[in-house]
């Protein structure tokens, strides 16, 4: 852990925390964690933006996640019907209802059963307390990086998939646990206006088993000459302004 955030402090270098994420399906494992946020009515997204803004640890169960799309694609509660059969999205993000289930048709969800989501910067680990997967918000550079290091090994190409909408909840939570693999997703909107994500901002979610592969691709891209951030070549004798030029007289 400690090689990974080092790995990503020297070559990408976020802005905010990395964040640990954990769907956890018994409760006693937070048993005697102290945990700075809890009992408060929050968003997956709100979670994360306290840990990766504040360095502050939460949870959340079925009875405190605030947004039925977050709680459903992290299995504290089962779809309900509305977000199912697309009522939530109808007339907002599709046309029709029709259009709206077959969005949400293919939304990420995990199993129902998870007991609470538990967040904290992946600085501050919980003794006996291992991530099932780790967010980290980056600009599109950064993004950048992150994907040139997941194809080092094997190569190929990164798919993306999003729906515009619950972007860290469903792709970067729910998509990363079940898949087993990394992702890159746009913040949704719920994102930007109640956890305080910033325009230039993309997310990337990666499993616990990527962490050290991708630690691995990063430096070794980063010695291969692909920095961030990047350098710009900068041209010799710019057009300047002929006052501004330096003359011969000014240099006697």
């Amino acid at each position: 852990m400690e090689h990974f955030l080092a790995t990503v402090k020297e070559t990408v270098n976020p802005v905010t925390q990395p964040v640990g994420v954990n769907l956890v399906r018994d409760a006693a494992l937070i048993e005697g964690l102290k945990i700075k946020v809890r009992g408060k009515k929050l968003a997956i997204c709100q979670q994360i933006a306290y840990s990766r803004m504040y360095s502050w640890s939460t949870w959340a169960d079925a009875g405190t996640s605030h947004c039925a799309l977050g709680a459903a694609c992290t299995g504290m509660i089962r779809p309900p019907q509305r977000v199912i059969d697309g009522t939530v999205n109808t007339g907002v993000y599709q046309e029709t209802q029709q259009a709206a289930a077959a969005m949400q048709r293919l939304m990420p969800r995990v199993d129902p059963g998870v007991a609470g989501v538990l967040t904290y910067p992946l600085l501050r680990l919980f003794q006996g307390v291992t991530p099932d997967l780790v967010v980290i918000y980056v600009n599109s550079a950064q993004a950048m990086r992150f994907v040139q290091a997941f194809l080092y090994h094997e190569g190929g190409e990164f798919v993306m998939k999003t729906s515009g909408d619950a972007g860290v909840c469903a792709r970067a939570v729910a998509q990363v646990k079940l898949s087993g693999t990394p992702t890159v997703e746009i913040p949704c909107m719920g994102d930007r206006r109640f956890a305080m994500a910033q325009d230039h901002e993309m997310i990337v979610g990666i499993p616990f088993d990527w962490l050290e592969r991708t630690a691995a691709g990063l430096v070794a891209t980063h010695k291969a000459g692909i920095r961030y951030p990047i350098p710009f070549q900068i041209s010799q004798e710019c057009e300047l302004p002929p006052d501004y030029i330096t003359s011969e007289n000014d240099t006697r």
